[in-house]
């Protein structure tokens, strides 16, 4: 048998001819924000750190990284378009770092009840998208 656990594999037999599945999954649970928002969390990090890689992989390139933003805004149809690609980029960042910072303020007790969970996540979402909005007005 491929289970090292006497019992396993029946276990398992018996859960597929009930068509039940494996364990709990995602798709059985409904969206909440605070499951959003951790995931968007672990998201932001992974992309952040695409970002940084990528930028830093662009300094290697020839011309370096400022010739191809310049390249980015020669190909770019109008400037409402290139606010909103940089603050695109920007947003992993922003929000990545506000919600460290909520998360900080979890670490010292302050800020469990649902309804501080919900007004400190939904204020994290609205700050960021803001002050993504306006470094990338301002750059």
């Amino acid at each position: 048998s491929e289970y090292k656990v006497k019992g396993t594999a029946e276990f398992f037999d018996k859960q597929k001819v009930l068509n039940r599945p494996m364990s709990p999954h995602l798709t059985i649970y409904k969206p909440q924000l605070t499951s959003i928002l951790s995931i968007s969390h672990r998201v932001s990090g992974v992309g952040w750190g695409v970002l940084i890689y990528g930028g830093t992989l662009l300094t290697l390139m020839p011309g370096g990284f400022s010739h191809y933003v310049q390249l980015a805004e020669q190909v770019a149809p109008g400037a409402g378009i290139m606010i909103a690609l940089k603050a695109t980029l920007l947003l992993p960042l922003t929000y990545h770092t506000l919600n460290g910072f909520r998360h900080l303020a979890w670490d010292t007790g302050k800020g469990f009840k649902i309804a501080e969970v919900y007004k400190s996540g939904w204020s994290t979402v609205a700050v960021s998208v803001l002050i993504s909005l306006l470094i990338a007005i301002a750059l």
